[in-house]
């Protein structure tokens, strides 16, 4: 009777441990993100400029398509260019990213998928941004980054997609990180939800621990093949110092900050999220009130 006891308690404390949507939005955004600053953190765009101005390294903005009557410079601007990425500045989960490859003629890029892309559908891409296709606002702007060249371990990882950290702050303080690894389930996105894998990371040992695809611990990344656990990752301590600096950086003070390790400039802030989601803790397989307890 007493062991029953004692693990209905041990359940009970680790529930405490989990962090819900509701209590999420309670305890932690609206208790550190004032709403009016909600749009540094979705406004990709906006980010990159504040953060830029505070010395954290970004990644390089090449054009910036603010309405329709832009594309045709942009266009011209991007002809005779390869390896560029084009975003929606306010754009969610990966959506209306599209990678321009290698240059196959004037005009025409190699996919990351392995196809080609003419200039009249990235055309037409670029419009659907500015319309609002991939945001719930009524209209957007649309950038042009230089594409990232991630470090080998990440580039091993999955070298048709590119690798992220996420790293959860509390008053620009590291409390819980994980890699974000693309699969061709997720269509070469790092997003957990749409089929990409999650490795827990000791942040004081830079490790991973722990990794999860589809909710199921896994030991090795289920296409590749590669082994996920105990990496040591590049530049670590780095990656926590620029996440700390992103955070220090903004009016926020719970942030998801996504950062690459890029092979020439070290790590980069790709963009903040003043609402990162909780799978997190399914990475790590414990709760994110027990991290930010234990965070060094």
């Amino acid at each position: 009777m007493a062991q029953v006891v004692g693990r209905w308690r041990e359940v009970a404390r680790h529930r405490h441990e989990l962090i819900g949507i509701n209590r999420r939005n309670i305890e932690l955004v609206y208790a550190n993100n004032p709403r009016r600053h909600y749009p540094i953190a979705d406004d990709k765009l906006l980010a990159k400029q504040i953060l830029g101005a505070a010395g954290v390294p970004v990644s390089e903005t090449l054009h910036v398509c603010d309405g329709l009557f832009a594309i045709p410079g942009v266009l011209a601007a991007l002809a005779e260019t390869d390896d560029v990425v084009v975003k929606p500045a306010n754009g969610a989960g990966g959506q209306g990213i599209l990678v321009l490859g290698e240059r196959v003629g004037h005009g025409r890029w190699r996919r990351a998928s392995g196809g080609e892309l003419t200039a009249g559908e990235l055309q037409r891409h670029l419009a659907e941004i500015i319309l609002g296709s991939f945001t719930a606002m009524l209209a957007d702007r649309a950038f042009v980054e230089r594409r990232i060249r991630p470090h080998p371990l990440f580039h091993e990882l999955w070298p048709e997609g590119l690798c992220d950290l996420r790293v959860i702050t509390l008053a620009a303080r590291p409390v819980m990180a994980m890699v974000r690894v693309p699969t061709r389930e997720s269509d070469g996105r790092a997003n957990l939800h749409q089929g990409g894998l999650g490795l827990a990371i000791d942040l004081r040992r830079g490790r991973t621990f722990r990794a999860v695809h589809r909710g199921r611990a896994v030991t090795h990344h289920p296409e590749s093949e590669m082994p996920l656990l105990d990496l040591e990752l590049p530049h670590w301590p780095e990656v926590l110092d620029v996440a700390r600096r992103a955070a220090a950086a903004v009016p926020l003070g719970y942030l998801g900050c996504d950062v690459v390790v890029d092979q020439h400039r070290g790590p980069l802030v790709l963009e903040i999220n003043a609402r990162p989601g909780l799978e997190i803790q399914n990475v790590h397989g414990y709760g994110l009130a027990r991290a930010i307890a234990e965070a060094p």
